[in-house]
């Protein structure tokens, strides 16, 4: 039984080898458009809200913060065109909660703690630098 096992073996790896040669290889021209072509995903997490033909936003409650994410037309992450925001938080059963936020690398952030459960109306104003009215304002329930 062993010798039939290792003359098949012996007859069948070296066609595999050669098959595993003979199969076509991508060419660097294609790699380089599958690279070109790849294609970015918002995130799961947060509520990502469009901002017309700038692109998207992704605002996430995360931890005691509240993070603001920005991405092209395209999904890509991007830099952000806004140097501040601020935001108002409307609870059911409590007090408004408001927040200040600022660039963090990438991001605004607020400074202010957003406590648990997060379920809440966020009311989202977002400012150029050095201007003194909103260039962009969001309202929507989170999550």
């Amino acid at each position: 039984m062993k010798t039939v096992t290792m003359l098949l073996l012996g007859l069948l790896l070296p066609v595999a080898i050669i098959a595993a040669d003979a199969a076509p290889r991508a060419s660097p021209a294609a790699k380089a458009k599958a690279k070109k072509e790849q294609v970015y995903e918002l995130p799961k997490s947060g509520k990502n809200l469009q901002r017309g033909s700038a692109g998207w936003i992704n605002v996430e409650a995360s931890g005691t913060r509240l993070v603001v994410k920005f991405f092209d037309a395209k999904k890509k992450p991007a830099t952000p065109d806004v140097e501040r925001g601020f935001a108002r938080f409307q609870f059911a059963a409590k007090n408004s909660v408001r927040a200040v936020l600022h660039r963090e690398g990438d991001t605004l952030v607020s400074t202010a703690t957003v406590r648990p459960p997060h379920n809440f109306l966020v009311i989202l104003s977002l400012f150029r630098s050095g201007e003194a009215e909103s260039a962009e304002s969001y309202t929507f329930k989170y999550p």
